[in-house]
């Protein structure tokens, strides 16, 4: 097989799994009440002063989401590092440490403007952010293909299943409300309500890859599909097949609404304990005049030579042959464009917190699960806050998910007038570390620092 496809499949994968962030707030900041931005997680959390973050100081969120590290695709070699799909590396050992499905996920979140006052009977919210997420899901089907090609017989046959890359970039402007329930003493309950505006979107989603090798040639039968909005377009060749893509005259390409809700509850009767639930990101974002194109039926390719060939470039000298490659195998064609309605994925976070000494230490658990493509992520936490004084708030955290089990820390300083904090979840303890400074076994963190002015009397 022609080495510059079966290396570049690396490359999307490697992109996505090792440099990551995340668009959610730190979970270790759920339960401390002195984070101005913990609405984001509840917006039935108000905050005990009025606050604004301005461009810069926010805080941009950095964190990873992934199943896999480097250290399963790139293995030690005397003094260097090769790939999984060079001949130094055996097909047992680079196989036998894939998942069945290779996960990763890239969201970034950058507060332009967040502002928080009380008023009208409760605390308010206005917040501007840009918002990026990107998710792709590879079968390690794909690997075996690419690593074993042709079997001693000159026979093999390779089934690759829900192969999907997506990704949308846009601009989100929420307004939120939060009150108490007078009927009910210590009920709380809020929402906010987003209004999403597109830049940039697209997905690819191969429900089917079947490929069948032969000595009398290489059958591929392929089902999906592949959308962009404006600001990118497809490429055709001479055979009327896609073959990369190219940047566009850009223009606002979608549109969405969003809404959270949430409520939290202190019982009378249990003054130290609080219950709290929240959904946010319920809705849509829609893009219009997507140009599509579709992948389907069965041909027969012969651009193939050799897998893993000795002598072949790495990974690394490949990458301008990535899309040309990747088109060619799932045989691409245009579609007529058409405006595509994505969900968005939804979180739903329910939380307990039981407070001892005057609140000077408390201790929370927190479930979070999070709907939407191309896989659902489920986590379980346990937090222990600390508020050895008024102005400064601590918290520390164990965590288990979907992609492991973890650890993280928050701090938060908060005198008069600022609020300042910093911390990481999702830090794994058996993380190790190549000569480059790369996590080799791990691609799971989170990380958030920021800068608010607050002002106005405290609630």
């Amino acid at each position: 097989m022609k080495t510059t496809y079966t290396k570049h499949i690396f490359v999307v994968l490697l992109a996505l799994a090792t440099l990551q962030v995340s668009a959610q707030t730190l979970h270790s900041a759920y339960f401390l009440e002195s984070m101005v931005q913990r609405n984001e997680l509840n917006p039935a959390f108000g905050a005990k002063s009025n606050y604004i973050v301005v461009p810069a100081l926010g805080g941009a969120q950095i964190g990873i989401h992934s199943n896999v590290g480097m250290g399963d695709f790139f293995f030690q070699r005397g003094n260097t590092l090769v790939n999984g799909l060079s001949p130094q590396v055996t097909a047992n050992e680079f196989l036998n440490g894939l998942p069945a499905n290779n996960q990763a996920e890239t969201t970034v979140e950058i507060p332009l403007v967040s502002v928080g006052f009380h008023a009208w009977g409760g605390f308010n919210t206005v917040i501007l952010k840009e918002r990026s997420f990107a998710a792709t899901n590879i079968p390690s089907a794909l690997f075996a293909f690419l690593k074993q090609g042709q079997n001693e017989q000159g026979v093999a046959r390779y089934d690759i299943d829900n192969m999907s890359l997506y990704t949308d970039h846009y601009v989100e402007l929420a307004f939120g409300h939060q009150r108490e329930l007078p009927a009910l003493e210590g009920f709380s309950y809020g929402a906010k309500v987003k209004v999403l505006l597109g830049a940039l979107g697209g997905s690819v989603n191969m429900n089917h890859i079947g490929i069948n090798l032969s000595p009398e040639g290489w059958y591929i039968t392929s089902e999906g599909s592949a959308q962009v909005s404006s600001g990118v377009r497809f490429v055709y060749d001479e055979n009327g097949q896609v073959n990369k893509l190219a940047l566009d005259s850009y223009q606002l390409g979608g549109f969405g609404l969003g809404f959270d809700i949430g409520a939290a509850y202190t019982p009378k009767a249990l003054p130290d304990l609080t219950v709290s639930l929240a959904l946010t990101d319920i809705g849509f974002l829609s893009w219009s005049n997507m140009e599509r194109a579709v992948s389907e039926g069965t041909f027969e390719y012969t651009g193939f030579d050799e897998i893993g060939a000795p002598g072949q470039p790495e990974a690394s000298e490949q990458l301008n042959e990535l899309l040309n490659d990747i088109t060619s195998v799932i045989n691409v064609t245009p579609a007529t464009p058409a405006t595509v309605t994505n969900s968005l994925r939804t979180t739903l976070n329910i939380g307990a917190e039981y407070a001892i000494l005057k609140r000077k230490i408390s201790f929370g658990l927190l479930s979070s699960t999070r709907f939407g493509r191309p896989y659902t992520y489920a986590e379980g936490m346990a937090v222990v806050n600390f508020r050895p004084l008024s102005w400064l708030h601590l918290a520390v955290n164990g965590s288990v998910s979907t992609f492991g089990g973890a650890f993280g820390a928050l701090i938060n300083i908060c005198p008069k007038g600022v609020n300042i904090f910093a911390g990481c979840d999702y830090i794994s303890p058996t993380t190790k570390f190549g000569a480059q400074g790369i996590p080799i076994n791990s691609t799971n963190f989170n990380l958030r620092a920021g800068f608010a002015f607050t002002f106005g009397q405290r609630q």
